[in-house]
């Protein structure tokens, strides 16, 4: 996963879930003034349409990881974006996009995700390739990510199979946990066994991922060993991975020597944001609804920068990350009512779309502000503005 590019970039050929370090030059193009009054609604669309143009693999349900193919991309894209191409087709569904070819991006994508399943190790869990590609690593938060994707399909749709897919993913995920560095889950099962590898380490992302995975849980069945572990999950993120300074959160702990990696991410506030203000949504509890505006209030701090002429941006983290934050965002507007952060990035996505996307392949910039295309190939750049998209759309309450 991402987070940890930092640190494993140069064992990118090692694990799966890695990215390529950036070769990119930055490229102004012209404005796109034909399109810029379009609904989030209809920009969703078109954002997905324009993925399936690109990134589609034809007579197959699978996607490039990345557009044009970057050297070391698997023959299919990783678990980890092909996963948010079925929470994009899925928020389609939810949009009211009843097409046959809306029909098709969702039944394809959830056919997909059961290719990537695995059921042939103990505990069953999703792996980073499909299983068409032979065994893999399996990612902690990759799981905790499918499941809480296999939630927001089953809210939606009530379909069983897609509850029993989260729920599969969460024992996976509560497999992680240990007692080592105070608490917290593993990152990737695969080196949990050896403490002298870099990556054995306890994480912000998978913890906070799985904590956001238990609450939608319990929300559904009102299991309290749901609630239970979110509990514990969000305390040690809170204990071990909170920056006083600035309400930030911290990337990890390497388990054999208690360094911290002090990487900050939009996605790891976001995913704690959106834990506190479920928790107090669930429990009425005020501590976590401060929790939840202290650490917006940071994130949005840390996480925007004036932008000469254009005004405040979010910065060029992954889309995908920023799409988590926007969800925390959104969970705790549905508490407070405070759309400040939400109308920036709101602002920062509508510039996007006219000043932050090639003129032939329509593919965004990692820059909102137009300034840098950063990794503008990679799908999960895409399928994030898709999910940002939408959820605008939604809380708007377009039609």
């Amino acid at each position: 996963m991402k987070p940890f590019v930092l640190m494993i970039a140069t064992a990118a050929l090692v694990f799966t879930g890695c990215y390529k370090e950036r070769d990119d030059i930055p490229v102004k193009v012209d404005a796109d003034t034909s399109s810029v009054q379009q609904t989030y609604k209809l920009k969703a669309r078109q954002a997905m349409d324009d993925i399936y143009k690109n990134y589609g693999i034809a007579g197959t349900v699978y996607v490039r990881e990345s557009f044009p193919t970057q050297p070391g991309d698997p023959r299919y894209a990783y678990l980890w974006p092909y996963s948010a191409m079925f929470t994009g087709a899925t928020l389609l569904k939810q949009l009211g996009y009843t097409d046959a070819t809306a029909a098709e991006y969702y039944t394809a994508t959830l056919n997909g995700m059961e290719t990537y399943k695995d059921v042939s190790r103990t505990p069953a869990a999703y792996q980073s390739v499909p299983l068409s590609e032979g065994l893999a690593d399996r990612f902690y938060d990759d799981n905790a990510i499918t499941g809480i994707d296999m939630l927001e399909a089953y809210k939606l749709t009530k379909d069983a199979q897609l509850l029993s897919n989260a729920k599969l993913a969460y024992v996976f995920c509560a497999s992680g946990e240990s007692t080592e560095a105070g608490g917290g889950l593993y990152w990737n099962e695969g080196v949990m066994n050896n403490p002298d590898d870099p990556n054995y380490i306890k994480a912000t992302n998978v913890t906070a991922l799985s904590a956001t995975l238990a609450l939608q849980l319990y929300e559904v069945d009102k299991n309290d060993a749901y609630l239970s572990s979110a509990k514990r999950w969000y305390n040690w993120v809170k204990q071990y991975m909170l920056d006083p300074v600035d309400n930030g959160f911290w990337n990890s702990i390497w388990i054999k020597d208690g360094s911290i990696n002090y990487a900050k991410w939009t996605y790891n506030s976001g995913a704690m944001i959106q834990n506190a203000a479920l928790l107090h949504k669930i429990t009425g509890e005020a501590a976590y609804l401060e929790d939840a505006k202290k650490w917006a209030e940071g994130s949005y701090n840390i996480f925007t920068r004036n932008v000469a002429n254009l005004g405040k941006f979010f910065v060029p983290h992954d889309p995908w990350f920023t799409a988590v934050l926007l969800r925390g965002y959104l969970e705790l507007y549905e508490i407070d009512k405070n759309a400040t952060y939400i109308n920036t990035l709101a602002a920062n996505v509508d510039y996007a779309w006219q000043h932050a996307r090639l003129p032939d392949t329509k593919q965004f910039y990692e820059d909102w502000s137009g300034s840098d295309l950063g990794r503008y190939h990679s799908l999960l750049t895409h399928v994030g503005m898709v999910e940002i998209y939408a959820r605008l759309s939604i809380w708007k309450n377009e039609q």
